[in-house]
């Protein structure tokens, strides 16, 4: 009998602690959240926090819930709603999508996206919720772009060694914002290009070069085999050059800066025979230079110079 008063306790200890650990996750911008209304069908909603952690919920108007569990956060409506209702409700707040705790995964992975979890996983547990690597990824030079204050800092991962000996350790441990970029492999070696289909990557990037492409590959991908982005690159500003083999060079400015800060919309592709031009915060003179560059590829009427185009960005 003790024996089994025993196991009784247990249980109820061990339900018990899965219940608080499952209370403590704390709200935050971008949370979306499941309320429901004992007895009122009618006040269900799914709703999504706010950038400053507040969600708008008829009839009792805008409520700040950042900062609170879901618990809390029942208690509160709970106790607006008895007001309105003129009698006692039992709200439950449940957490269905949580994005305030969410990393960015792009490149070579079956479901580039982004994915929130209550607690931040593993890189491994990440690329599975990814749908896994596709094959011919390079999981040997995973880039972790993460976020510190103004600045961005590249992180490297080896994930095949750690399929290999199974020692996640070596693996850097994951932050809420950061964006996991996992690279195609180069047939070849990095800057190696099949058949002359590539794209050139020049500016503030760690490896400038020429690179191995397919058609429509997502620009993360082509920073990551070109060695990421050094601390001096201006995401803000990056800019693809298009059609430089027919003569007619068009020109798109890309803000990952705001990709980074607000998350993935659609990916960014880039063609074989494009060109990747990283700028710098410093200020690299381009905007005196843009139409001298222009000029040039005007005049080329054929594959673009990339090392005229190197130099001329220089001045």
């Amino acid at each position: 009998m003790r024996k089994v008063l025993f196991a009784m306790l247990a249980l109820t200890w061990i339900s018990g602690a899965g219940i608080a650990r499952a209370q403590e996750y704390v709200l935050g911008p971008e949370d979306v959240i499941q309320v429901s209304v004992w007895m009122h069908p009618e006040l269900e909603k799914t709703l999504t926090l706010n950038s400053e952690g507040s969600i708008t919920y008829p009839p009792l108007g805008d409520i700040k819930a950042g900062g609170l569990t879901p618990s809390q956060l029942a208690t509160r409506l709970g106790d607006r709603l008895s007001t309105y209702l003129r009698q006692t409700s039992t709200v439950t707040v449940t957490v269905s999508q949580p994005m305030s705790h969410s990393v960015f995964v792009q490149g070579a992975v079956a479901k580039p996206g982004r994915y929130g979890f209550e607690k931040i996983p593993g890189l491994v547990d990440v690329l599975s919720a990814a749908g896994g690597a596709v094959p011919g990824a390079d999981l040997g030079a995973i880039q972790i772009i993460r976020r510190e204050g103004p600045q961005r800092r590249t992180l490297r991962a080896d994930v095949a060694a750690v399929l290999r000996d199974g020692d996640t350790s070596k693996l850097p441990a994951l932050q809420s914002g950061d964006m996991i970029v996992v690279p195609a492999g180069v047939a070849g070696g990095t800057g190696a290009m099949s058949g002359g289909a590539g794209a050139a990557v020049i500016g503030q990037v760690n490896h400038p070069g020429l690179y191995g492409i397919s058609e429509g590959t997502d620009l993360w991908v082509v920073l990551a085999q070109a060695g990421g982005t050094t601390d001096r690159a201006d995401l803000a500003g990056v800019r693809i050059l298009t059609g430089a083999t027919q003569g007619r060079v068009s020109v798109s400015k890309v803000d990952l800066k705001d990709v980074l800060n607000r998350g993935a919309r659609a990916p960014v592709l880039v063609k074989p025979g494009d060109v990747v031009y990283v700028g710098s915060t410093a200020g690299s003179g381009l905007a005196k230079t843009w139409s001298g560059i222009t000029a040039v590829l005007g005049v080329t009427q054929y594959l673009l110079n990339v090392a005229v185009l190197a130099d001329v960005l220089k001045r």
